[in-house]
């Protein structure tokens, strides 16, 4: 149990999705780096190395920050898109992505860095897609409104998207 009393140091908190019903805490399954008890400060979500598994950085007060790395054994499929705004902001903050893979599942997401407690997460936006390998379509809605669609992207790659200079026509 946490002492939750003023100036108490506490340990960093995992919750693992179970199945979209509940999270059920999986913080001792993290291992010795995650059992730190400190003033934690910030977290931020990153792919350090680009592997297509989000890794994560914490800072903790009078500490150094601690770098994460994702290396789970279990190699599920991704893809991740970094986009490019022309008449949209130049990092397409806003911009928000509906993928839809080869078996009609939906997934949303959008840009973003303010995702962590007092930090600025990776502005790529990832999507986990278990072992799912084929993406049939992607929707991208700009925040200057163009939608943008692509066909057939591949998994497990970081996708660079460039926002189409006008909306298309209207026919």
């Amino acid at each position: 149990m946490e002492d939750l009393s003023d100036s108490s140091r506490q340990h960093d908190i995992m919750l693992r999705n179970d199945g979209g019903k509940a999270f059920l805490d999986a913080s001792r399954e993290m291992g010795p780096d995650f059992a730190f008890a400190g003033y934690q400060r910030g977290s931020a979500f990153v792919d350090l190395n680009n592997d297509g598994f989000m890794d994560l950085v914490v800072t903790s007060l009078g500490q150094k920050p601690r770098i994460l790395m994702n290396n789970a054994p279990v190699k599920n499929h991704w893809i991740m898109f970094d986009l490019r705004g022309h008449k949209s902001n130049r990092n397409g903050i806003g911009a928000s992505i509906k993928v839809t893979t080869g078996s009609g599942r939906i997934l949303h997401n959008h840009v973003t860095t303010s995702v962590g407690f007092m930090s600025s997460s990776d502005r790529r936006a990832h999507f986990g897609l278990g072992s799912e390998t084929k993406i049939d379509h992607v929707e991208i809605r700009w925040p200057s409104g163009i939608v943008q669609r692509l066909e057939l992207a591949a998994v497990d790659q970081i996708l660079k998207v460039e926002e189409p200079a006008e909306k298309p026509s209207s026919s």
